[in-house]
């Protein structure tokens, strides 16, 4: 009986061995699709500003999805944070697969629409794809190095405080250059005032061109 305990308790351990750096890379990542996810979101709803027809609800199920998705990425980069390890793993990787599959959807819509002239890429969703299967890699390598890994061998290591740092200054910095441009090609992006700008222009010039872009929609209602 013994023997079968510790048997059963063998994949077990091994599952949670090392996964302190694969919860830290899902984190941070995590955190990167929140703000996407928002910034997709921001530019659905901007787009409905005056839209009117049949085919507009389902715009608004996107922006929502959009914004769900973004709180659920959210408060799962928080409660991987807070535990050290990923929670759920299964259920999080095929959530984060279906999101995938509808955010590629997205992207073949925009390059294969008709007419030609409308066609576009749309890179918020692309640098939400990139994030997200970069999650579903990570889940994936680390489910397979558990069930390669023997219990005796990962039993009681630890990463060290350097590997933790170095980790996430790595990750970080990835997943902060592909949210900076889905981010910048969102509605949101392109309304943002630019650092430069503050102060760069007199009283009676010019706007910049996203402020002047922002001042004239606040007049459609």
């Amino acid at each position: 009986m013994s023997l079968r305990r510790a048997s059963i308790g063998r994949p077990r351990a091994s599952a949670r061995s090392g996964g302190e750096l694969a919860s830290l890379c899902v984190g941070v990542a995590a955190v990167g699709i929140a703000a996407l996810g928002s910034a997709a979101a921001s530019s659905l709803v901007a787009g409905l500003n005056g839209a009117a027809g049949p085919a507009v609800w389902w715009e608004w199920v996107a922006a929502l999805g959009s914004a769900a998705w973004a709180g659920a990425a959210l408060f799962y980069a928080f409660a991987t944070f807070r535990t050290g390890h990923l929670l759920m793993a299964g259920v999080a990787v095929r959530a984060v697969a279906v999101a995938a599959l509808v955010h590629l959807a997205g992207i073949l819509i925009g390059l294969w629409r008709v007419p030609e002239d409308a066609r576009y890429l749309d890179l918020t969703l692309a640098a939400l794809l990139v994030l997200e299967l970069s999650v579903i890699a990570v889940m994936g390598w680390q489910h397979n190095k558990a069930l390669r890994t023997s219990f005796r061998a990962s039993a009681g290591w630890k990463p060290s405080a350097l590997a933790v740092i170095g980790t996430m200054f790595f990750v970080s910095i990835v997943v902060a250059s592909v949210t900076t441009l889905g981010l910048a090609a969102s509605t949101a992006g392109q309304l943002a005032v630019p650092h430069s700008g503050h102060g760069s222009h007199s009283p009676g010039g010019p706007l910049p061109a996203n402020l002047e872009q922002l001042k004239h929609s606040g007049h459609h209602h």
